[in-house]
C-alpha cells in the first residue's frame, strides 16, 4: 500500500470529522440574529397592545384594557379590574429586558430549556399580535431563556422574569378606600339585633345620638371611631360564587355598618362568617382517684367559614355596585372577629359626678 496516500486519506477524514463535530455542535456557526442587543419589546410595540395573554401551565389569564375605566381587566375572573403596578411591571420588564446571545439553535437542546409552560402574549385591538413569547427556565446565572412563538431558536434574555399562575394576584385586591375623616354619621345593625345610630360635626368633633342609650351609659368614643375606621379601607382576598354555601352562612351571621360622608355619599358595609359547628362527644379521662371516667366534651367539627364582605355606595355610578353583583369576596378575619358584637361594646359608664368640695365660711382667725 502506498503509504502516501494512506496518510493523505487518514488527513482528510480528520479534517471532515472534525467539521462535521463543529457544524452539529457549534450553535455560531451561523450569522447572529439581527434582534440580538434589542429589547424583548419596544415600546412603540408596548403602545399597540389592547389585550395581553399570559399562560402558566393549564391556567391561562386574559387581560383586556377598558380605555374609559383606564384599567385592565381580567376576563377569567369577572372582568374585574387589575392590579396595574403588576401589570406595569411585567410591561416594564419586556422592554428593559435585552436579547444578549443565541442559547442554541438545536431542537434537541432548546427541547432542555423549559419552553412550552409560560407564554405571554400581546395583541393589538384588532387581535393581531405584537409580542408571543415563550418563557423557559432561569439560566444558573439569574438571566432567562426565551423564544419568540414557535421558532427554533432560543435566545438568553438580560433579565429573569416569570409568569404568576395565580389569576387572584393579578387582581387590584382594593375594594374601597375613603377618607376617614370626611364620615359625618354612621348606623350600626349588629348580628344580635342591636342598633345604633351616631352624627359628627366634624372630624375632630366628637360623635352624638339622638337615640335612647341605657340608663348610666354614653357613648364610648374611641371605640365607635375605631369600628367605623375598620371599614374605610377594604382589601379582598379571594373570590366565591354567591350560592357558595360559605358565602349564604356567612349573609346568615352578619353585621351592617352604613356610613356617610359629607358629599353625602353612603356605603354600606355588611361582613359576616358561617361559624364553626360544635359536637358533643365522650371522652374517657382519668380523674383524681385514678379512675378511667367518661364525660361529654365539646369539639370542632367544622371550623368557621370565611369572612364575607358586601360593599354598596349610594352613587349607582359606583363601580363597587357592579363588582358586588359578579362575585363574592372574601376579606380578613379581623373585619369580623373586631367588630362590635353588641351595644355594649360601643358604649361607657358616665363618670360618677365629683363631690363638691365644700366652702368653710367661718372666718381665718387674725
Amino acid at each position: 500500500m502506498n503509504l502516501n496516500k494512506l496518510y493523505i486519506s487518514t488527513a482528510v477524514l480528520a479534517v471532515a470529522a472534525g467539521i462535521t463535530y463543529f457544524i452539529k455542535n457549534a450553535d455560531s456557526s451561523r450569522p447572529e440574529d439581527p434582534r440580538i442587543g434589542t429589547a424583548i419589546v419596544s415600546n412603540d410595540d408596548l403602545n399597540k397592545v389592547a389585550e395581553l395573554e399570559l399562560i402558566s401551565g393549564t391556567e391561562s389569564m386574559t387581560f383586556l384594557y377598558d380605555a374609559d375605566a383606564s384599567n385592565w381587566q381580567l376576563q377569567e375572573r369577572y372582568d374585574l379590574p387589575a392590579d396595574t403596578k403588576k401589570i406595569t411591571d411585567l410591561t416594564n420588564q419586556l422592554k428593559e429586558a435585552k436579547l444578549q446571545r443565541i442559547a442554541s439553535r438545536k431542537p434537541e437542546r432548546i427541547a432542555d430549556f423549559g419552553f412550552g409552560v409560560d407564554y405571554i402574549n400581546l395583541n393589538d385591538a384588532s387581535g393581531n399580535s405584537v409580542l408571543s413569547l415563550d418563557l423557559g427556565r432561569e439560566t444558573d446565572s439569574g438571566k432567562q431563556l426565551v423564544r419568540f412563538g414557535q421558532e427554533e431558536l432560543a435566545f438568553i434574555a438580560s433579565d429573569s422574569f416569570s409568569v404568576d399562575g395565580d389569576p387572584v394576584s393579578w387582581l387590584d385586591k382594593k375594594l374601597i378606600d375613603v377618607e376617614r375623616d370626611a364620615i359625618r354619621s354612621a348606623t350600626f345593625q349588629l348580628e344580635n339585633g342591636d342598633t345604633l345610630n351616631v352624627a359628627r360635626e366634624s372630624d375632630t368633633a366628637d360623635w352624638t345620638t339622638e337615640d335612647t342609650l341605657p340608663e348610666g351609659k354614653q357613648l364610648n368614643q374611641g371605640a365607635i371611631t375605631r369600628a367605623i375606621n375598620r371599614l374605610v379601607s377594604i382589601n379582598f382576598i379571594r373570590l366565591a360564587e354567591h350560592n357558595d354555601p360559605e358565602v349564604v352562612g356567612a349573609q346568615e351571621h352578619s353585621y351592617t355598618i352604613s356610613y356617610t360622608l359629607a358629599d353625602d355619599t353612603t356605603y354600606t358595609v355588611t361582613a359576616g362568617r358561617r361559624p364553626e359547628v360544635k359536637v358533643e362527644k365522650e371522652v374517657e379521662t382519668t380523674n383524681e382517684e385514678g379512675e378511667t371516667v367518661t364525660e361529654m366534651q365539646e369539639e370542632v367539627e367544622t371550623p368557621a367559614g370565611a369572612v364575607f364582605v358586601k360593599i354598596s355606595s349610594s352613587d349607582a355610578a359606583a363601580p363597587i355596585n357592579d363588582y358586588m353583583g359578579r362575585t363574592a369576596f372574601a376579606t380578613t378575619g379581623t373585619l369580623y372577629t373586631a367588630a362590635p358584637k353588641e351595644l355594649a361594646a360601643l358604649l361607657a359608664d358616665i363618670p360618677e359626678p365629683e363631690p363638691e368640695t365644700e366652702v368653710s365660711t367661718e372666718e381665718a382667725p387674725e
